[in-house]
């Protein structure tokens, strides 16, 4: 059987050790760039998304393609209806509303409105649509107004976010709980550099494997029993507000997945999608 794993950059470490624990499982795997209009979805199994991250750039291609590739014979994960709630951090308003402890998020649009924003000292505000920390802003009280003001001058003031800044993201740092077929995996916990508030690697943020509090993890597996989908993988980015974990996003679509800091978790990932795919 052939199948295939989209993938921006068919080098990225997650991507190399997903494809060789695939071979070890008998299994054929290769990475076919997501917008290459010559792909014929019928010839594959499994398409698996992984380091599509130039999606948001082409957002409305991204999710035609995955209309296309549902309406074929080969099977996506994650499903893309998961994909299309999961690529607009709106997202964040559902889990709220299903009882899921979220970072305190306003959308941008109503920020004047928001009882406790203008007790927030100091704001992050970030697209509804967007990867890796671009466009996000770290915003001092005295201009918000004046960033929201440019913000509605561009007419774009209901694609951004707000939420406060938390200071555990820089006291503690922020935790990511990887999850695989419905079970924990393995967690990091990212820091960023000093006098930054952004964690990702590009802004020389760090991470490190860490075995997290049992409490931490069941309240990982209750927020991800609390989404109406069916999952394959997902990573849950957490900082701790009032002392208990809140999510600051839920990342269901290509996902970093840490395994080149857990390797032994891989095998784990490649298991799950040959039994989700009824090939067990």
């Amino acid at each position: 059987m052939t199948w295939e794993i989209t993938d921006l950059d068919a080098l990225f470490a997650d991507d190399r050790m997903l494809i060789a624990a695939l071979h070890r499982h008998g299994v054929a795997a290769e990475p076919v760039v997501w917008s290459d209009p010559d792909v014929d979805w019928n010839a594959y199994d499994v398409a698996l998304i992984r380091s599509t991250w130039d999606y948001i750039d082409e957002r409305a291609l991204f999710l035609s393609v995955l209309d296309t590739i549902e309406a074929s014979s080969c099977r996506l994960f994650n499903a893309r209806d998961v994909v299309r709630w999961n690529s607009d951090k709106s997202y964040l308003f559902d889990l709220e509303s299903w009882g899921v402890p979220i970072v305190p998020t306003v959308t941008a649009g109503n920020f004047a409105e928001h009882p406790a924003g203008r007790d927030w000292d100091t704001v992050v505000i970030k697209p509804t649509v967007g990867t890796g920390a671009s466009d996000v802003s770290r915003v001092e009280r005295n201009r918000i107004d004046e960033t929201l003001e440019r913000l509605s001058a561009g007419g774009v003031l209901d694609e951004y976010l707000i939420q406060p800044m938390v200071d555990s993201v820089v006291d503690e740092g922020e935790w990511s709980f990887i999850v695989l077929a419905g079970r924990f995996s393995h967690a990091l916990l990212k820091k960023p550099a000093a006098g930054d508030y952004r964690t990702q690697g590009i802004y020389g943020g760090t991470v490190l494997p860490v075995v997290p509090p049992a409490e931490d993890i069941r309240l990982a597996e209750n927020i991800l029993a609390a989404v109406p989908h069916e999952l394959l993988y997902a990573r849950l980015d957490l900082v701790r507000v009032d002392g208990t974990l809140a999510i600051m996003e839920l990342e269901l679509i290509e996902p970093i997945l840490y395994f080149s800091l857990a390797p032994e978790r891989v095998d784990r990932l490649a298991s799950a999608v040959i039994a989700r795919a009824g090939m067990s």
